[in-house]
């Protein structure tokens, strides 16, 4: 252990009242901040997961009227109102869905045949919105499968599959016989296969069909109404929609993010609230040592002069104060950091005692906590600077002298 580390102790010690209360300080701080920091990022992630969780992040149908207008002249002066709001069918599908399977980006590509109809029984017309896919692509993104309960995912003949919410409002059952109508224009008769609950508005508007059945009962013959995608990183969703548009001039590709401006606005207030505080706690750390030290400063005087006297350096006298405010910041980011994972842990306790579930999932980042750690460490070793420079200006004569 070197001379400058060996005096550093020594001050921290003899000082050992003003060295806890600065600890504890710097511990509750950082604690301050991994509990806010872990807190900030698990509720911004349960938000994400409410909205787009099991929903698309991209999706792409093709051209209205409107849009095909001004692709093919950019320069017409065109109003939306003289043309039909409805998009067309996305034709070629198939060679697109090959085109994005080639995309390491995309976690999941699920062609849609989708469409309004009315569901018939007994006497009792319901509103509905047809679902044709294919059930194991759509797992990648609604996970039907794992949300069946009643009946078999997989539906084949006359079979279709239902939400829980029209199941119990209208008393169906696996096995009742439906009419599935389009006013005017076609009736069916499906056979309920299951009843599946994704936990959301679908439940009480979605039957989910074979791709081949919705199209046929759609009138799409071989086109599809759109193409569905989810990617890696959900905030990547209006890059790559740009991407595909720019890729599928033929095409109309929209995105999550476009679609949630609002709520984009509101976590982007969320991280700068949290960035925020987490400057003010660090601002706060910085002072408090910056004053001990420049305290001890003026309480070490005599020493330091009686140090410079015995032929210690002016650099060594301020490494002293730079090591101080190094180990104060180390000990009490360490300190600090089990503090924010303890209260974390705390706040899941907490959270589930009544439900057995807490109120949102937290995951412990430790490479967020190590940036928290480092951060204050190097702090509180800048925070010494100003104390390590005052030292400098000390005349040991004088010091000795004046006592």
């Amino acid at each position: 252990m070197n001379f400058e580390l060996k005096v550093a102790l020594r001050f921290l010690k003899d000082g050992r009242g003003q060295t806890v209360f600065i600890l504890l300080g710097i511990a509750v701080g950082v604690a301050v901040q991994v509990f806010i920091n872990t807190l900030i990022a698990g509720l911004q992630i349960d938000l994400v997961n409410q909205t787009v969780g099991k929903s698309p992040h991209v999706w792409m149908v093709g051209q209205s009227s409107y849009e095909a207008a001004l692709a093919a002249n950019e320069d017409a002066n065109y109003f939306r109102g003289n043309f039909e709001a409805l998009t067309s069918p996305l034709k070629n599908w198939e060679n697109i869905e090959t085109i994005l399977g080639s995309r390491t980006d995309l976690t999941a590509i699920v062609p849609v045949a989708e469409g309004s109809a009315f569901l018939i029984r007994t006497e009792e017309t319901v509103p509905v919105v047809i679902k044709g896919m294919d059930i194991a692509d759509a797992d990648g993104i609604y996970g039907i499968s794992e949300s069946i309960v009643s009946g078999t995912a997989s539906p084949g003949g006359d079979q279709i599959l239902i939400g829980s919410g029209i199941a119990s409002d209208y008393n169906l059952e696996i096995g009742d016989i439906v009419t599935l109508t389009i006013p005017g224009i076609r009736n069916q008769n499906y056979t309920i296969g299951g009843i599946f609950s994704l936990g959301s508005v679908t439940d009480d508007t979605w039957v989910v069909m074979r791709l081949s059945q919705a199209q046929k009962f759609l009138g799409l013959g071989s086109d599809v109404s759109k193409i569905e995608m989810q990617v890696a990183d959900v905030y990547s969703a209006e890059t790559i929609g740009g991407e595909l548009q720019a890729r599928f001039s033929g095409a109309s590709v929209n995105n999550w993010i476009e679609n949630n401006t609002s709520l984009l606005a509101a976590l982007n207030s969320q991280s700068m609230s949290s960035l925020i505080i987490q400057i003010f706690v660090l601002f706060s750390i910085t002072l408090g040592i910056a004053s001990v030290l420049a305290v001890s400063v003026v309480q070490k005087s005599k020493q330091i002069g009686i140090l410079k006297a015995m032929g210690t350096k002016d650099r060594q006298v301020s490494r002293i104060f730079l090591f101080q405010g190094a180990m104060m910041g180390v000990l009490g980011a360490l300190a600090g950091g089990g503090m924010g994972v303890g209260m974390v842990r705390m706040f899941l306790w907490g959270t589930s005692l009544e439900t057995g579930t807490p109120l949102f999932p937290l995951t412990i980042e430790w490479v967020r906590i190590v940036v928290i750690l480092s951060i204050v460490v190097a702090s509180s070793t800048l925070a010494a600077v100003i104390p390590a420079r005052r030292s400098l200006k000390l005349n040991p004569v004088e010091v000795i002298r004046n006592g």
